[in-house]
């Protein structure tokens, strides 16, 4: 039996203690007349040992001489494993805010800021005061109540104004808006991200910084969320308990791109700032593989005919009447805009198959045909936008006059009913319609801005000389070679703030999307977030490895007013998401109309009426 004056007891007692930065004695009611073996037992439950075994290791490190910093001798002695990818998009000079998702509520704050010292030395954390008790923590450490509330401003001046200076002078700070681990939700039935704190965004757009959306994968335990629950006060209890369960997992943190002070500027209130930057966060959640590399899209692909002789295409179009056919040519690049349906035009119908064919395939979409027609192409008109100094077709565009196709073939006549059963009502309501699709420019044209532009004075010019015609509808893709996570996004945003409710009644797709959802807490943000079709294009930027931004036919679309009315995958076309639009030209905004038609088409008394 070992005997231990009680002198010398208390000294170890007392060691123990100052070791500790964690004690459960400070955690329970009368916690001082608790046995230290006793306590012992639940510090081990609760991980305390855990964190406390990790800060002697760190504070020994660092009294030997370390020169590593306090966040990498911390993941390294917990330990936490994580894989960061996207880190060099954050700033390494310059004021600038990091702002993440907080799953964990202990964990990722170790690890954020080993993440942004890879990039730079000057970074503080805002938290709660809880952290104070990580002495080598004290310095990275900006220290406020982040739950808000008239109280909590007033007595957070001091920190809200260090905040401030600390990036006015140019430096980094990490924010984690909700200010508390995220928690059960019974409205989405599932862990949910705490609300984001707008007093938060405020100081963002204060301070003219730079922001970096950052996500951290993984949510607390069952424990914690039940505790949560019914002693949200004691939870910080469980935070050491969280890290044990930490250390055995992998955690995915992903960057997400830098969002510039000028984008910043363009949010009109907190609360839809605060929400963008949310969204920004937890879109990085959602896989960012192109969606082609996540489907079968093997299939066997004929060699594309070759092209036809200019001799031979300029040979038709000199057939075409230009009174009867020309509808525009553009001023500074002589581009040419004819119509014909494909009955009249042999030649340029297969150059039109075969030059659809090299741009689609060029995306990732296309038949697989050597050239890319249908009997459709044969009774449709056809835009025709030519090059007549270089003799050859620069782009297309296929509209069909939905009323005479009704009238000599019924509504299996229109393209789109391959791909969407449409009832009655819907086809009753587009009979005065151009079903518009197919669109497509050729390579050497795609990047000069009149291109598409040009094509659409074809389509007002065309409207114009058939004035009966007041919808155009039909659908526009969204290619697979946009990532899974873009592709989600522009889905739910057209869904949830772009839908014709009325005429999606009556029409359902053949082949819907599936899995290409956000979820619920998610889909609530966006018509805050997204207020403008800006934003959403700025986000899209922001997730696709390339930086393209939402499909150009669709930005246009979206321009004209155009509405929603169901969407479908072609699993024989890429696996694109075509999205079926339609757009009143009476409620179309007038600048873009008349620029299209040259003249106003609708009169304010007619569109009135119509209305």
């Amino acid at each position: 039996m070992w005997y231990v004056h009680s002198s010398v007891l208390v000294n170890i007692q007392s060691h123990v203690m100052k070791d500790k930065i964690m004690n459960l004695r400070d955690y329970l009611p009368r916690g001082n007349h608790i046995p230290e073996w006793l306590l012992n037992i639940g510090e081990r439950w609760l991980g305390f040992h855990v964190f406390n075994t990790a800060h002697r290791k760190v504070e020994k490190e660092i009294q030997d001489g370390s020169t590593a910093h306090f966040f990498s001798l911390a993941c390294k002695h917990l330990p936490l494993h994580y894989e960061a990818e996207g880190v060099e998009n954050i700033p390494a000079e310059g004021p600038c805010v990091i702002v993440s998702n907080h799953p964990h509520g202990m964990s990722e704050g170790l690890m954020i800021g080993d993440i942004a010292m890879q990039v730079r030395s000057d970074i503080r954390i805002v938290g709660n005061e809880f952290l104070q008790c990580v002495k080598r923590m004290r310095p990275y450490l900006i220290t406020v109540d982040v739950y808000g509330g008239d109280a909590a401003r007033r007595a957070n001046m001091a920190g809200i104004r260090e905040m401030l200076r600390w990036l006015k002078d140019g430096h980094c700070l990490i924010l984690f808006p909700s200010g508390s681990a995220a928690s059960w939700s019974d409205e989405y039935r599932r862990v949910v991200e705490d609300p984001w704190q707008t007093n938060m965004a405020s100081i963002i757009r204060k301070s003219g910084a730079t922001v970096v959306p950052m996500h951290f994968s993984g949510e607390n335990g069952a424990l914690f969320q039940f505790v949560t629950r019914h002693w949200k006060a004691r939870r910080s209890a469980l935070l050491p308990r969280e890290i044990k369960r930490d250390r055995k997992t992998k955690h995915q943190v992903r960057v997400g791109r830098a969002i510039s002070a000028n984008r910043i500027t363009q949010f009109e209130t907190d609360q839809a700032l605060s929400d963008y930057l949310r969204l920004s966060c937890m879109m990085l959640r959602y896989p960012g593989l192109p969606a082609n590399q996540t489907v079968d899209n093997k299939r066997d692909m004929e060699p594309i005919d070759s092209p036809a002789s200019p001799a031979s295409l300029q040979q038709e179009i000199d057939t075409l009447p230009a009174d009867e056919h020309l509808l525009y040519t553009h001023k500074s690049t002589g581009l040419q805009i004819y119509s014909a349906p494909g009955c009249k035009i042999p030649k340029l119908l297969h150059e039109i198959g075969v030059q659809r064919e090299i741009t689609f395939r060029a995306v990732g979409e296309g038949s697989g045909l050597a050239c890319d027609t249908d009997e459709y192409d044969l009774y449709y008109d056809h835009l025709i936008m030519w090059d007549p100094q270089e003799h050859r077709l620069a782009g297309a565009y296929r509209m069909g006059r939905t009323d005479e196709i009704i009238r000599s073939r019924g509504t299996s006549g229109i393209y789109n009913s391959e791909f969407f059963s449409l009832g009655n009502d819907f086809v009753n309501f587009v009979k005065n319609g151009l079903e518009m699709g197919r669109a497509f420019i050729t390579a050497p044209y795609q990047k000069h801005p009149a291109s598409l532009d040009t094509l659409w004075m074809g389509i007002g010019r065309f409207i114009v000389r058939h004035p009966q015609y007041r919808y155009l509808y039909g659908t526009v893709s969204v290619s697979s070679d946009y990532t899974t996570r873009s592709r989600a996004l522009i889905h739910e945003y057209l869904k949830c703030l772009c839908m014709n409710q009325q005429l999606a009644q009556d029409v359902s797709a053949k082949t819907p999307p599936a899995g290409m959802n956000l979820l619920g807490e998610d889909a609530a943000l966006l018509p805050s977030a997204l207020g403008s079709l800006q934003h959403l294009s700025a986000l899209v930027s922001d997730l696709e490895p390339d930086t393209r931004s939402i499909p150009v036919l669709l930005r246009q679309y979206l321009r004209l007013g155009g509405q929603m009315i169901a969407f479908n995958v072609d699993s024989e076309f890429g696996h694109t998401l075509d999205c079926l639009v339609i757009v009143d030209l009476q409620k179309a905004p007038e600048r873009l109309t008349t620029r299209y038609c040259g003249i106003p088409i609708f009169s304010a008394s007619q569109t009135s009426s119509e209305a």
